[in-house]
This record gives structure tokens, C-alpha cells and sequence, in this order.
């Protein structure tokens, strides 16, 4: 029988309900629902005033959060949604405003442990890799369409790869004799280019690219931070878990300029904007697991919280 925490383990659960500085009848949404492990623990915070949004674009997360509901008296929401689509959440639910919003971009443990799903490269599974299973692309349409540039760029922008053109070249020039339609081919293509063992950091950054592509993720994750500037009530917290560098710069950038008064260029003397400062970062650094947390779940050790709080 499958347990409550089968599904998935949430990173830096305390630190970051912690961070959203809880009012018992506030008005909370968990972007990216996972497991329900910080939207379980945001529903006990809460008293019958309270709500608590979950959305995710993945039925199966749905499902399981509703077949686990937690026994609280708060009033709790599920919807299937892309996170940077909440506003529409929030009208559905004629909910103008919310003191609290929390943005988990890791994978759910489920979604990298299934082998249907294509998230993994240490199985031999479907280039797949799609959170939302009812999405048209797949990493297998990346590779088979794009051109050799396209492909180039997907490598160099989402997965830093050392020299993409070569690996871009490498790709194409097997796919030319070979269908790459799962995993296993796709290693046995950079295998042919690199010679074996391929490196894992290297095979890491290679399907978090096709990953982030498949899913248009960094443009989800502008589009959803902007947006929560919008509908964060003044004093409403925003708390973001990223895993890799590219994530984390988006998130701390973005906090760094809604934090600056003044947005005028530099040669400009005098100020003429007028904007006042939005929003006052908690954590000015990345806050990481504890040594105890990576010993039990070795998947929190890339994870970087950031906490931010709208002041006007």
C-alpha cells in the first residue's frame, strides 16, 4: 500500500512555512502542489477563516492530495493549473487578493521515480519528460524537430552545456540514422560522441534542458513572480525553492529589483520614476538544508530558499 510520504518529501518544509509568516486567516496558495507537503502543512496553520490554494498542472499530484486530504479546519482548494496561471485560480474563486504564495520548482520525487514519465536518465524510459500529460511537446519532439541551432541554444541556455554546438551537432547527426526515442538511446548518442562512462553531471545537464524546454519553464517562472507582486497583499510573503543556477538567478534578481527605489538609467541626475521599493527580501542569502535534511533526503541538497515581502 502506498504511504502518505511515498509520493514525495518536501524540501525545507519548516524553514519555508516559517518564511511565509503565517496569519491563521490568511489567504495562502501553493503554486506547485507536489505531494501536498507544504500545502498539508499550510492547511494546519490555519484556522476556519483560513484558506489554502494548491494548484499543480499535474493530474496525478492532483489525485493523490485528494486521496490524502489532511483533518483541518481551514477551507482548502485544488485546482489543475500551469503556476503562472494562478490569477485565474484566484478569480475562479473570486479571490482578489492573498497574503501568502510559495513556488516549489523542484521535481516531486513520484514524477522522477516513474518510469512513464521520462524525467530520469538513470532508467531506460520515454523521452517524455511533460508535467502536464495532456501538453503536446515532448523531449522526444525537441530533439526530432528542432534544427541543429535550435537544439544548440535549448543546450547552452537552459543546461549550460560546455560547447552545445558540439553536443547539438552529436544529436543531430545520430538522430539522422537512429530514432532517439528513449533514454537509453539518448545516452548511447552522447556515449558514441564522448566515449563511456559518460559523466552524470553532464547527462544531468542535458535532460534538465530538454526538461525546461518541454515544460517553458523560466518563462513560467517570470510570468508567476511578476504576478505575485500584483496579488500579494502589503505585508504578504513570497518563497521561492529553486535547484539550479538558473532558477535562483531569475528568483534573486527579480527580488533584488522590486527591492530598488528608483528605476531611472544612470545617467539620469534626478530621479523622475518615483517608484517606491515593493518588495524587502527576508534572507538577503539563499538559505540551504540542514546536514540532518540531506541525510534523509539527499534531493534537498541543490535546493536554495528565498524569501521576499511585499511593503507597499
Amino acid at each position: 500500500m502506498i504511504t502518505r510520504n511515498e509520493y514525495h518529501v518536501p524540501v525545507l518544509l519548516e524553514e519555508s512555512i516559517e518564511g511565509l509568516a503565517i496569519k491563521p486567516d490568511g489567504i495562502y496558495l501553493d503554486c506547485t502542489l507536489g505531494g501536498g507537503g507544504h500545502y498539508r502543512r499550510l492547511a494546519e496553520m490555519l484556522d476556519k477563516d483560513g484558506i489554502v490554494i494548491g494548484i499543480d498542472k499535474d493530474p496525478e499530484a492532483l489525485k493523490w492530495v485528494c486521496d490524502h486530504p489532511p483533518y483541518v479546519k481551514s477551507q482548502m482548494l485544488l485546482e489543475q493549473s500551469k503556476f503562472s496561471e494562478f490569477d485565474k485560480v484566484l478569480k475562479k474563486h473570486s479571490i482578489k487578493k492573498i497574503d501568502g504564495l510559495i513556488i516549489d520548482l523542484g521535481l516531486s520525487s513520484r514524477q522522477v521515480d516513474n518510469p512513464r514519465r521520462g524525467f530520469s536518465y538513470k532508467a531506460d524510459t520515454p523521452l517524455d519528460m511533460r508535467m502536464d500529460p495532456q501538453s503536446n511537446m515532448t523531449a522526444e519532439k525537441i530533439i526530432t524537430e528542432s534544427s541543429e541551432e535550435e537544439l544548440s541554444g535549448i543546450l547552452k541556455d537552459y543546461g549550460e552545456i560546455r560547447n552545445p554546438q558540439r553536443m547539438a551537432s552529436a544529436i543531430a547527426r545520430f538522430s539522422g540514422k537512429e530514432r532517439i526515442a528513449t533514454s537509453g538511446d539518448l545516452r548511447k548518442c552522447i556515449e558514441n560522441e564522448y566515449g563511456t562512462p559518460v559523466k552524470y553531471k553532464v547527462l544531468s545537464k542535458l535532460f534538465q534542458a530538454l526538461r525546461i524546454a518541454v515544460n517553458n519553464e523560466l518563462e513560467e517562472l517570470r510570468t508567476c513572480l511578476h504576478k505575485a507582486v500584483e496579488y500579494l497583499n502589503k505585508g504578504g510573503r513570497l518563497v521561492v525553492i529553486a535547484y539550479h543556477s538558473l532558477d535562483d538567478r531569475i528568483v534573486k534578481n527579480f527580488m533584488r529589483d522590486y527591492e530598488r527605489k528608483c528605476v531611472c538609467q544612470p545617467y539620469e541626475p534626478i530621479c523622475k520614476c518615483n517608484r517606491p521599493a515593493v518588495l524587502k527580501r527576508i534572507n538577503r542569502k539563499a538559505i540551504r538544508a540542514s546536514v540532518n535534511e540531506i541525510g534523509r533526503n539527499q534531493r534537498a541538497r541543490s535546493a536554495l530558499l528565498r524569501i521576499c515581502e511585499k511593503v507597499v
